[in-house]
């Protein structure tokens, strides 16, 4: 699994010049290392603001653009709601249907595919597959 890496981002910052590495860049970086739950844009705001209350919106929203851009989160649209994915090794998820939940789902669990050619001579380079159903936390409840 490839996930987000603290090291890997600063080494970007400083090749990249395009931003100053903040203790509140820090800590969105540091809360997308440890989410699992693939947060939207407004989730890693309250919980950095939690540690430091003046992070603005703005750059929340500018650090995860960036990240993407580099290619180090990816983004998942569930609903039509935008979540940020730290894991950028090619998976699948499963979408819980009563909380909204999505969790990776690691491509050997589900196996390789064979594509018959697509209409106007279309090339697979990769594909998601979501499966939906009713999550553990929720058939317990």
């Amino acid at each position: 699994m490839s996930r987000l890496h603290q090291r890997a981002v600063e080494e970007m910052v400083v090749e990249s010049h395009r931003l100053k590495m903040t203790p509140q860049r820090r800590a969105i970086i540091e809360y997308l290392q440890s989410a699992i739950h693939h947060p939207t844009a407004e989730e890693v705001l309250k919980a950095v603001n939690e540690k430091f209350p003046m992070t603005s919106r703005a750059t929340v929203y500018n650090t995860l653009n960036w990240l993407k851009g580099e290619g180090m989160v990816r983004e998942v649209y569930e609903g039509g709601i935008v979540r940020f994915d730290p894991n950028t090794s090619d998976h699948h998820h499963f979408v819980c249907r009563k909380c909204g939940r999505v969790e990776d789902v690691e491509s050997e669990m589900i196996g390789s595919y064979q594509f018959d050619p697509l209409l106007g001579n279309h090339t697979v380079e990769n594909f998601e597959i979501i499966l939906r159903g009713i999550c553990g936390d929720c058939q317990s409840n």
